[in-house]
């Protein structure tokens, strides 16, 4: 590793041994930092021992710290006079054990422990024993095992409750971007005349989280490219940055972070694709932003909405669009039989993510990993898992965007809407008559570029559909003609329902396709019959999906979530919680007692969505606001009256 890291570790190191830690946990699976921190040139840690003739001139150890720290000039020298072992201490009695190999004076021992806790139990039993030996002052040894020390290493660090207060675990630094830019200068030995500053801050920030080790073997492969002086700036950053996303993907192969393929476009979301560009500068040169003007790289976004809405499509957009790594991590799957395991493995995921940034760490469906640790039953490791996320999402500076993703809003807890924790909330509503058109567009796109994956041929060549087919006026008019209803009930759809026709419209065209590319009218007939078919049934027509869309629409409306679309049917404006006790109906004919049929006229209770008179230039979007609305008005006031007392109540 880089010297600045290797000399903190190892000041850390002889802090712990002067105090008299018996073992050292050291967070690397890397054995040659190990051997580099042991025997560093200058200053290493490893005990020299005066073995002139046996035991020295008076058959005793003459050194018993750490070199460096104490001894004369002459005894740091000392030829053959290393006690420095690749294995765990052996306390038992007989054969080459450690009270052979400590005669002459103390050792240092390294071991790199397993993965899996469960395969340390014969480590732990020699470690206690060791200790417990080290701590008994009758021992013939005392003063010897006293001196000596056992290195522990890797990424997980897992001791025994018994070895917990003897043990100094110690992290082991990246190098910083200073490090980083003389590991490159030093590497590259001028041959990068043609990258100028403004490209080497971005190769450091998307060196971060690497050791020297895998900095100097990433740049040796982008240095062995032939023709390379040839390359101008921008070449040479696309090698680079390719060169360097490959090795981020093979330090996360078999890791507890899933690697996920990037797509293209997306259909909608204008108003956060609009939000998402200005976060491409900040996330690519988070150092050089910092330099000049002091501020972190955007922390992330929490998307939540309605599902089959485009959530998760977004996520790999979003990564493809900022030009970074998606990393997918699942809550679920970090829970461990062992005590204090799960957190330890959340711990690490977020390490990893720290490690490969820059890059976007995905949560997806954030409700069904967190929503125990709002509970009050015996949910604590969720809880804990929980608490040093919120800690690690506030504290966070490396270059580590955050997109997380919810379908229910209502069980996550609401530490996660403070301040800090996401540079915005987004919202994603039903799509408006203008982005189902779209959403259909970019499905047929999509299927244009499977086509020609498969056929391994450039997009341009295939023609699936005749040029007309994916104008937006035509897919429009088809949204408004055929998804409202004629009584006046529109069918309303999600973005998986606009992909799914797509896809079944296209094997009814199969054989017609094969000969020649299918026609406007042919398509808005096959996409016609697939909608009007019994089988094909879409989000909306569920009741009960029904009710959980108009909930969902009061709790984004009621937390002000901005709407992903420009053109939203509802807006903030347009909800009024203060009318929940009048639809109650405490004001409502009938109320206290009174004869409804008396009431007359009395007026109606107030709305909790209200109408704003809005006109629609489409008649799709017209009928969902009118049928939706009053559907949330419906449903709202029992959930809304009972969130809040329950809000009152917490």
């Amino acid at each position: 590793m880089a010297d600045g890291v290797l000399k903190k570790v190892a000041a850390a190191c002889r802090e712990a041994m002067l105090a008299g830690m018996p073992i050292l946990y050291i967070k690397t699976d890397s054995d040659i930092f190990i051997n580099r921190l042991v025997l560093m040139e200058d200053k290493p840690l490893v005990v020299l021992v005066n073995v002139s003739g046996q035991g020295g001139c008076d058959g005793k150890a003459r050194v018993s710290r750490p070199l460096g720290e104490k001894g004369t000039s002459s005894e740091r020298t000392l030829p053959n006079a290393v006690n420095f072992y690749h294995e765990v201490p052996n306390v038992y009695r007989g054969g080459d054990n450690l009270y052979s190999r400590c005669e002459h004076g103390p050792a240092i021992w390294a071991c790199k422990m397993p993965e899996k806790p469960g395969d340390a139990g014969g480590i732990m039993k020699r470690l206690e024993a060791f200790v417990t030996d080290r701590e008994n002052p009758a021992h013939r040894q005392y003063d010897v095992l006293q001196s000596s020390v056992v290195i522990l290493y890797s990424l997980t660090p897992y001791v025994s409750p018994m070895l917990q207060a003897y043990t100094e675990i110690i992290d082991v630094p990246y190098p910083d971007e200073e490090e980083i830019r003389g590991i490159i200068k030093s590497v590259s030995a001028g041959r990068l005349s043609q990258a100028g500053g403004d490209m080497l801050s971005s190769l450091c920030t998307y060196f971060l989280g690497f050791t020297e080790e895998e900095i100097v073997i990433t740049m040796q492969q982008i240095m062995s490219v032939k023709r390379l002086d040839e390359m101008d700036e921008a070449q040479l950053k696309e090698l680079m940055v390719e060169t360097v996303c490959r090795r981020k993907k093979q330090k996360l192969e078999g890791g507890i972070l899933e690697y996920c393929e990037l797509r293209g476009r997306i259909g909608g979301m204008e108003r956060y694709k609009e939000w998402l560009k200005k976060q491409k500068g900040p996330l690519q040169n988070s150092n050089a932003y910092r330099r000049s003007i002091g501020t972190p790289p955007p922390k992330g976004v929490l998307m939540c909405g309605i599902p089959g809405c485009g959530k998760s499509a977004a996520a790999r957009f979003t990564a493809q669009e900022l030009g970074l790594e998606l990393l997918r991590m699942d809550v679920g799957s970090l829970m461990d039989r062992f005590q204090g395991m799960s957190e330890q493995r959340m711990r690490d995921a977020l390490r990893m993510a720290e490690t490969v940034s820059p890059c976007v760490l995905w949560l997806d469906e954030l409700e069904k990993g967190f929503s125990a640790a709002s509970g009050d039953g015996d949910n604590g490791s969720f809880k804990r898992m929980f608490g040093y996320m919120l800690s690690w999402m506030q504290e966070n500076t490396k270059p580590c965007f955050i997109f997380a993703t919810a379908n229910d809003i209502g069980q996550l807890p609401k530490e996660f809407f403070r301040s800090g924790r996401f540079d915005a909330l987004f919202a994603v509503y039903l799509p408006t008559a203008e982005e189902c058109a779209d959403i259909l567009k970019v499905s047929m796109e999509k299927r244009i570029a499977e086509a020609a994956r498969a056929r391994r041929a450039d997009a341009a060549d295939v023609a699936i559909f005749s040029g007309d087919c994916a104008d937006p006026g035509f897919l429009l008019d088809f949204v408004n003609e055929n998804l409202t209803g004629p009584g006046g009930r529109p069918r309303i759809v999600v973005g998986s329902d606009l992909d799914a026709l797509v896809s079944l419209a296209l094997r009814a065209l199969q054989k017609t396709a094969a000969l020649r590319p299918i026609t406007r009218t042919e398509w808005g007939n096959a996409m016609r019959q697939v909608l009007e078919d019994d089988t094909f049934v879409t989000y909306g027509q569920g009741e009960e999906n029904i009710d959980a869309i108009a909930v969902s629409y009061c709790r984004l409306l009621r937390k002000g979530f901005i709407p992903t679309s420009k053109d939203a049917l509802f807006g903030s404006s347009d909800y009024h919680r203060e009318n929940l006790d009048r639809m109650r109906g405490r004001n409502a004919p009938g109320a206290d007692g009174q004869d409804p049929e008396k009431c007359g006229d009395a007026p109606q209770p107030a709305a909790i969505l209200t109408d704003s008179g809005r006109e629609f230039a489409n008649s799709y979007d017209w009928a969902v606001s009118r049928f939706l609305r009053g559907r949330i008005n419906e449903a709202a006031a029992e959930i809304e009256m009972n969130e809040r007392e329950k809000l009152y109540r917490g």
